[in-house]
């Protein structure tokens, strides 16, 4: 084991050794004691040197490892550890499967806010077409809440439309699961069913509320020309909330198309893979920490040894120099 307290020791016959340089009579039995443990002193401070430089260093690596992998046994036997690792697993196989079925691509990672941002414009953009039908119809508060009714079922359906649209090959191959498949359709059908209730009921407002400005009663029957040429107006003033209503639905059926992949559940099983993996890793954060701080330690060490190494090495030039002195010092 190397000492550090050697130059503490080592000085001793060093300072005995220069004393007896500076004297001018020569004593034989006092250099021959000098050069003896001046000597010991050149030996074990190699020997130090080497030990530092071999056996300790490989010591030190061996022993940073053991403390590493105590460290590491004790996170991984941990029944959390354990169930956030199986956790990451079961996602990570299930997102491969999927992926595979994208020929190997990884999916857009969109952040889900950022997804919903566009389709919360498209229920702005009913807002401002289809309030003032409500508005002339009923109250303020029956208003406000008619057209955000509307607005969502817009939205919902174009998101529902736009996905299935494009994950409408994978819904429907053979190997897709029939409850999957059956879940998928009765969210289109209910959205599709309220799509068309919103629509007709936007249409069905706007015709009454023209048809009152126009001063035209709606509930005469039969052909002519006043009748069929007051219906043409209405239609022409009604036409226009048709089309944005069909522009809005179709621009969100557009966006939703463009942002899903055409795999279901690709983006979903990604997202719960990475989820997995953040929970493994705030698991690991301790260990990591733990590691890094023995690490730290163990290359203190070695810079330690290494500032020592240079300072046994200045001394033993030091001890050199004074053998060689008291060397001279007899042949004179």
């Amino acid at each position: 084991m190397p000492s550090d307290t050697l130059r503490e020791e080592i000085d001793v016959f060093l300072r005995d050794a220069l004393a007896y340089l500076a004297s001018t009579g020569v004593d034989e039995q006092e250099r021959l004691r000098h050069l003896r443990n001046l000597r010991a002193a050149e030996s074990r401070l190699l020997n130090d040197v080497n030990e530092r430089t071999t056996t300790y260093v490989t010591a030190l690596e061996q022993r940073e490892r053991t403390a590493i992998e105590a460290r590491r046994r004790e996170i991984h036997e941990d029944p959390d550890f354990q169930r956030a690792t199986e956790k990451q697993k079961s996602c990570n196989q299930e997102f491969q499967n999927l992926r595979q079925v994208n020929d190997g691509g990884f999916p857009k990672n969109i952040v889900p806010v950022l997804y919903v941002i566009p389709l919360i414009l498209v229920g702005v953009a009913e807002w401002y077409v289809n309030f003032s039908t409500f508005a002339a119809m009923f109250i303020p508060v029956f208003a406000i809440a008619a057209t955000i009714i509307v607005a969502a079922v817009f939205a919902w359906a174009s998101h529902l439309h736009g996905a299935y649209l494009k994950q409408i090959s994978e819904i429907m191959h053979p190997s897709t699961e029939y409850r999957n498949v059956l879940g998928r359709k009765i969210a289109l059908i209910i959205a599709t069913v309220l799509l068309i209730a919103a629509f007709g009921t936007v249409v069905w407002l706007r015709w009454l509320v023209i048809a009152e400005q126009l001063g035209v009663d709606t509930g005469v029957q039969g052909p002519g020309p006043f009748g069929e040429q007051a219906s043409g107006r209405i239609w022409s003033k009604v036409a226009p909330t048709l089309v944005l209503n069909l522009l809005i639905w179709g621009l969100g059926t557009l966006y939703s198309w463009a942002m899903h992949e055409k795999v279901p559940g690709l983006r979903e099983s990604y997202r719960k893979y990475l989820q997995a993996s953040r929970a493994v890793d705030r698991k690991l954060k301790p260990f990591r920490a733990a590691e890094r701080q023995i690490r730290a330690q163990c290359e203190r060490e070695r810079e330690k040894h290494q500032v020592m190494i240079k300072d046994y090495g200045a001394l033993i030039e030091d001890i050199r120099s004074a053998l060689s002195r008291i060397q001279e010092k007899e042949s004179v």
